[in-house]
């Protein structure tokens, strides 16, 4: 079984959103994924491997650099969620709008 809760808890703290929208351009290291916050190296660490135990990222060692890349497999959970419920709300306004156009129909 798929653990969304683990993708929805890795989506919930801005710091991690934010280094994911930095990833949509390429890998980056772990310094340049921490440049933009004010907080501590541990800090950046900790967020880093939140989003790698949800399976949203990579990370390969050059060296001593750590460079981290999006997992677009990661990202499944959310997508197989939000379907679910697209499908739900799509039905309910397909009947609404058959609602509507029988409605306005019947008005002439």
């Amino acid at each position: 079984m798929v653990n969304t809760d683990a993708t929805f808890s890795a989506l919930s703290h801005p710091v991690r959103r934010r280094m994911l929208d930095r990833l949509l351009d390429g890998p980056k290291t772990v310094s340049q994924l921490g440049a933009d916050h004010d907080m501590t190296p541990g800090a950046i660490s900790q967020h880093i491997r939140v989003l790698e135990q949800a399976d949203m990222i990579r990370r390969t060692l050059n060296g001593r650099e750590h460079h981290i890349e999006l997992d677009k497999n990661g990202f499944q959970p959310v997508l197989t969620w939000a379907e679910n419920y697209g499908a739900f709300w799509g039905a309910k306004l397909e009947s609404l709008g058959k609602f509507l156009m029988r409605e306005k129909t019947d008005e002439r």
